[in-house]
């Protein structure tokens, strides 16, 4: 990192793009500042309150921090994260805008590495899917699909 990013640190983030056409997901890392992340993690989730839940992946813990409110907005839901078992009541969904990040012993959030940012990549590739199979089983509503 160079002088400048010192206060920097390392996230994960998916954002929706909206449109009049639909919505597109775009996925990568990001850089936000270590000591004011909250203020950050609020302009690019785009929400006035967040939540943040933990989950493992590969043998690491990462914290997902997402919008708590996205269910009062009253928009169209973008599914964009799955967490649990597809079975009815048994997963956690996250829709729109998120961030991923670690934290350390004391519960302060950090960065994440390089190489974990490849594998959260590769989850979220197998993370697609699932959404998927959870929309064609009927898991978020209306109709299952063959």
């Amino acid at each position: 990192m160079t002088e400048e990013n010192n206060n920097k640190m390392m996230v994960y983030a998916v954002e929706i793009i909206k449109g009049e056409q639909g919505a597109l997901r775009t996925s990568g890392v990001r850089y936000v500042s270590k000591d004011d992340f909250l203020h950050d993690a609020y302009d690019i989730i785009k929400c006035r309150l967040v939540d943040c839940r933990c989950f493992e992946y590969k043998g690491t813990k990462y914290d997902i921090w997402f919008d708590d409110e996205f269910l009062l907005k009253g928009e169209i839901l973008y599914p964009t994260l799955i967490l649990g078992d597809l079975k009815p009541d048994a997963f956690d969904l996250i829709c729109d805008n998120f961030i991923i990040a670690k934290c350390d012993e004391e519960g302060e959030t950090i960065s994440i590495t390089k190489e974990e940012a490849n594998d959260l990549a590769v989850f979220l590739r197998e993370n697609a899917v699932k959404l998927w199979q959870a929309n064609a089983k009927g898991l978020f509503g209306g109709k299952k699909s063959a």
